[in-house]
């Protein structure tokens, strides 16, 4: 009896996905699609059901979101992070959501002064200077984007590259490594992250000032106009405290998964036939353990932002008029329950981020797991023989 998916929309959607993707890899690679149909399939089916998972789609839309509002959230804002409506209109002042005021603003641009009038409406409140909280919320996603992105970029291979090693070589690289890792492991990540950000802000402060290119590079990432250069050193210092706490685990899970992998007689038939130990382990190994790791990555986006927001909140961050989440609670914390917004609408943000990035990591556990797969995938058939039958009849 012959079988097939009842497919809806997104089902036909991933198909299109699957199929513009093996057609760029053969942009680059000849012939790929052609020579890897059975893994492009296998890709429909993980899209098949992550379809039929309804807290995965739940994720992968707060996720995208996330996503998209850390790519376009600066253009989208209406105001910029450093316009301080305060400075025109004392009313603006912690102003409250749905409040509009008159601004007679007076700017100077090409070495002239120029006066207009404007309006300013605060869809969601104004913080202490009179900031738009929309705008604060979109450009404070550009800032937990980036650093979760350089962090997990930079620390997870670190963590892969020595699981790795010594997991395949063994004996003294193994203890030398995983001594290292302990010696992380055991302080409380927080409390260590804590206290790199609070040695490293003034020694990368002076490094970044010493090279333009790299101070112009990001100050564009995190989308910060020129005049915040003098503020990147604590930012960058969170980034550097996060992956030098970020590896360990990737280390421990790398090496457990290395060590049983390394006995399958794959890997014995490659090293019969004389492959190096590196292609051995990054060709070989890697690909077949990948799958846990992909996961605890998906699971630690979350983490990333909860613990730069966590250390804003301490005044490690990001330093105004930066805007950051985790700064933006802090602030409103000194006027909370009052002036509730601040704090309100910027934890919601850090909670709905990582509650999208966990939904997400643990349906891609189970579409991981191919025993789990199977029963998610198969939810949703139809017989064509069947119909056929009902057909006849």
């Amino acid at each position: 009896m012959q079988e097939e998916y009842k497919k809806g929309i997104l089902d036909r959607l991933a198909d299109k996905f699957v199929d513009l993707l093996g057609s760029f890899i053969s942009l680059f690679k000849k012939d790929w699609k052609k020579k890897n149909r059975s893994k492009m399939e296998e890709w429909r089916l993980m899209l098949y059901a992550l379809n039929r998972s309804p807290p995965g789609l739940i994720g992968l839309v707060l996720v995208l979101m996330f996503v998209f509002l850390g790519v376009f959230g600066p253009r989208l804002a209406p105001w910029d992070y450093r316009f301080f409506p305060s400075l025109y209109n004392p009313n603006t002042y912690l102003a409250p959501p749905g409040s509009t005021f008159t601004l007679n603003v007076t700017e100077l641009k090409d070495g002239q002064f120029i006066n207009y009038v404007t309006q300013i409406h605060y869809t969601l409140g104004a913080d202490h200077y009179g900031r738009d909280l929309v705008s604060l919320i979109l450009y404070g996603a550009r800032v937990s984007f980036v650093i979760s992105i350089i962090v997990i970029v930079l620390g997870v291979p670190l963590g892969i590259i020595l699981g790795l090693i010594a997991g395949y070589y063994g004996g003294k690289v193994d203890e030398l490594i995983m001594r290292i890792t302990d010696m992380f492991l055991a302080f409380p990540a927080l409390i260590l992250a804590i206290a790199f950000s609070a040695v490293l802000p003034q020694r990368l402060q002076m490094f970044i000032s010493s090279h333009e290119t790299l101070e112009k590079i990001v100050l564009w990432l995190f989308a910060l106009q020129p005049q915040d250069a003098g503020n990147l050193g604590k930012l960058l210092a969170v980034i550097f405290a996060m992956i030098i706490v970020w590896w360990p685990g990737y280390a421990r899970i790398t090496r457990g998964s290395t060590l049983t992998e390394k006995e399958n007689l794959y890997v014995e038939a490659a090293r019969a036939i004389g492959l190096s130990s590196r292609t051995i382990m990054f060709k070989h190994i890697l690909p077949n353990i990948i799958g846990p790791i992909l996961v605890y990555v998906t699971l630690d986006f979350g983490g990333v932002v909860l613990m730069e927001a966590g250390l804003s909140f301490l005044g490690l961050g990001a330093t105004p008029p930066i805007a950051d989440w985790g700064r933006i609670v802090y602030d409103g914390s000194q006027y909370f329950p009052e002036k509730w917004w601040l704090v309100t609408f910027s934890g919601f943000m850090i909670m709905l981020v990582a509650l999208g990035w966990n939904l997400l990591g643990d349906t891609l556990r189970d579409i991981l797991d191919p025993k789990t797969r199977r029963s998610i995938e198969f939810k949703v058939k139809k017989a064509k023989q069947m119909e056929e039958g009902e057909g006849n009849a």
